[in-house]
């Protein structure tokens, strides 16, 4: 993508990412020209785009008669290596007019408090909990995360999660397996209360995948709904073996993802709550049929009844009360003995039955592969 952000082993790099992300989008510049026609609009540049189909632009600076705007945020529909399109509606044919730009949209969170590579994000939306998360970038691999309930300034804060008992110095989310400028693949997609990272550290191209921000709960209200997740351990190796670390694509029915946390358990008394995830599971006899790693032993895919490709949401589990809290949002694990080489990093996956318009995208690890919902909206 075009002037998108570099991670590596590098001291800040991470920041860097989440700010261009979160905060500021990235990618942007002038526009050689911008037309109407139909209700859909084509932007041309030829110096290139950072955008790819499913993605958003943010576009400002437009000037278009009889009604109607081109400017604002809207979903890519195509893409060339010079154009993109989207949809407006109310917009006649005709070429707009003024000092046209465009970016790749952030996510649209606050960054309300920083320090020397130090740096604390929030979402916006009053409809959440807003908890806080408190990004520690001063190491060149690795970079240490906690939540918080509230926070007064980038070090002080009430309600952390995990708590210093339960990890101290927070959880990592490694940028790279070497401190070098070495950059790496890395994927974020989210909403205005919650975000996926999906890092690639070393030279493969299977991905480590974690999350920050709001689940959706069956608890109303949840104010304590806000989960992290991350490494315990640093990850040294480039294999991105995720089995007992906490992958948060290698999940099971009976095995504890030991990096993820939430404020408080259902009950909103006492502190940090840990949690698991688990998906779609069915046993027959001593046997798990339906588990939540794409391995030997999962359904066979292609599906032989229907030839089909089938996906099931993840599930969080408050631990140790083993409460049903709610759903991650935003991504979904492939039940299916599919293994990590069917679907391509990033590959498109259309037309899923239970999930009728809604286009998906591969993240690959080192077993198997999650989809994420790029069409929204995850709430």
């Amino acid at each position: 993508m075009t002037g998108a952000p570099q991670l590596s082993g590098t001291v800040g790099s991470m920041i860097a990412l989440l700010d261009a992300c979160l905060i500021n989008g990235f990618g942007g510049g002038s526009v050689d020209s911008l037309v109407v026609n139909n209700n859909v609009v084509t932007c041309t540049r030829s110096a290139g785009h950072p955008y790819e189909i499913g993605s958003v632009c943010e576009m400002s600076g437009a000037t278009v008669t009889g009604g109607g705007t081109v400017n604002g945020q809207f979903i890519v529909t195509t893409v060339t290596s010079t154009q993109w399109t989207y949809a407006v509606t109310g917009v006649s044919n005709q070429t707009a007019t003024g000092s046209i730009t465009h970016k790749a949209a952030a996510l649209g969170w606050a960054k309300p408090f920083t320090g020397t590579n130090l740096a604390v994000y929030r979402s916006p939306n009053v409809a959440g909990t807003r908890c806080f998360l408190r990004v520690n970038d001063t190491d060149a691999r690795d970079t240490r995360v906690v939540g918080y309930e509230t926070m007064s300034d980038v070090n002080t804060g009430t309600g952390i999660f995990p708590t210093a008992v339960q990890q101290s110095g927070g959880l990592f989310w490694t940028k790279s397996n070497d401190a070098n400028a070495t950059t790496r693949q890395w994927i974020i997609v989210g909403d205005d209360r919650a975000f996926l990272i999906a890092i690639s550290h070393g030279t493969n191209t299977a991905y480590n995948t974690s999350f920050f921000g709001d689940i959706n709960s069956v608890k109303s209200p949840d104010p304590f709904a806000c989960m992290i997740h991350g490494f315990q351990t640093t990850r040294t190796n480039t294999t991105l073996a995720g089995n007992g670390q906490g992958d948060l694509q290698q999940i099971s029915p009976i095995n504890a993802v030991p990096g993820l946390f939430l404020p408080r358990s259902s009950s909103g008394l006492g502190s940090a709550s840990q949690a698991r995830t688990s998906s779609l599971t069915m046993s027959i006899g001593a046997s798990t049929v339906f588990s939540g790693v794409s391995t030997a032993g999962s359904v066979t895919f292609p599906n032989p009844a229907d030839n089909g490709v089938y996906i099931a949401p993840m599930y969080v589990i408050d631990s140790p009360m083993l409460s049903y809290r709610g759903v991650l949002p935003g991504l979904y694990w492939c039940f299916q003995n599919i293994g990590d080489a069917i679907f391509a990093p990033r590959e498109y996956l259309t037309s899923v039955t239970a999930y009728p318009g809604r286009t998906f995208r591969a993240i690959n690890n080192n077993t198997g592969v999650a989809f994420v919902d790029i069409t929204g909206p995850w709430r």
